[in-house]
């Protein structure tokens, strides 16, 4: 039987953009959805998840597009509000998530649009995964609302060890891996094999760095601010050095790729670990043009492709 032809990428750009924009509009997430999407959101997912089928693109854009949305609710909506606030909102995203109870008529919009993702992603994806998904955004939560109450309301910055301990949690890199398993229908079995846990610690250092080279100096819970307050660093040479981990961990990605490629795992894992470099590499493409940050990324230089590192070849 033959393959049937991928759709045009401006149908699929066209449809993606319009699930999105409606997501954004029946959940109330923006008041202005079109100006939101401007930031290119649309096209890192499609960018990221190049062989992606349509519902499995569409459900994996929309946890996206909501993790963005809460993220930047704990940056700035509950940027003044009590700790009691916060802690409602995650208390209720965690009650939500898990299954626990239904939205109230009071809730954050945000609680809502979660209650509708976590039945989708129900019907849609293995137990397993869920169950490691709501542990991963759990912990995502907990992290943002300690970043938000210990830091950035009382205008600390991190040590290099609060950081270390905060960041990784915080940046929801490990989510972005489970999206990528939701959308190219890559859900691996070896999660837990000691190389690929190696390949997910490095495919997250690279997405918070990327992440807070773009913020620069107007974010202090950063790599270069926790460098500034635990080195006594100028700000220009933390930056630099925080570059110069970020062109390390690069070269380490594609180090355990390799090794991820040639050891004898699940052909399901070899997609996977296909997928992760794909959104790397859609992500850092995305970082430093998109309007979502205000000040122009310092240059970190192109990316290595680990997929156009083989000869062209897939694996």
């Amino acid at each position: 039987m033959p393959l049937r032809p991928s759709p045009p990428i401006d149908a699929c750009h066209t449809d993606l953009y319009v699930s999105a924009a409606t997501f954004l509009t029946e959940y109330g997430l923006h008041p202005d959805p079109a100006a939101y999407l401007t930031h290119g959101y649309v096209d890192l997912c499609l960018s990221a998840w190049p062989t992606a089928s349509a519902a499995e693109l569409d459900l994996a854009t929309r946890w996206a597009l909501w993790t963005w949305i809460v993220d930047d609710v704990f940056d700035a909506e509950l940027l003044s509000e009590s700790r009691q606030v916060v802690g409602e909102f995650a208390l209720s995203l965690l009650l939500v998530a898990g299954g626990s109870t239904r939205p109230g008529h009071g809730d954050h919009p945000a609680v809502h649009a979660l209650a509708g993702l976590a039945a989708d992603t129900r019907a849609t994806m293995p137990a397993h995964w869920w169950q490691r998904y709501l542990a991963h955004l759990e912990s995502w939560v907990h992290a943002a609302s300690a970043k938000l109450l210990d830091f950035v309301q009382p205008q600390r910055t991190p040590t290099l060890r609060q950081y270390l301990t905060i960041r990784p949690v915080d940046g929801g890199m490990l989510l972005a891996a489970m999206w990528c398993e939701l959308a190219e229908r890559c859900v691996t079995p070896d999660w837990n094999d000691a190389l690929v846990q190696s390949l997910l610690r490095s495919f997250s250092t690279v997405g918070c760095l990327i992440n807070d080279l773009a913020a620069g100096n107007a974010d202090s819970f950063t790599a270069a601010g926790a460098l500034c307050a635990s080195q006594r660093l100028p700000p220009a040479q933390a930056q630099k050095q925080v570059r110069d981990v970020l062109d390390a961990e690069e070269r380490r990605f594609w180090w355990l790729y390799m090794a991820v490629r040639d050891d004898e795992l699940h052909t399901t894992t070899h997609h996977f670990a296909r997928a992760l470099d794909h959104f790397r590499h859609a992500l850092a493409n995305w970082t430093r043009v998109s309007s979502r940050y205000t000040t122009a990324p310092a240059p970190v230089g192109e990316p290595t492709d680990a997929s156009a590192e083989m000869n062209g070849k897939f694996l």
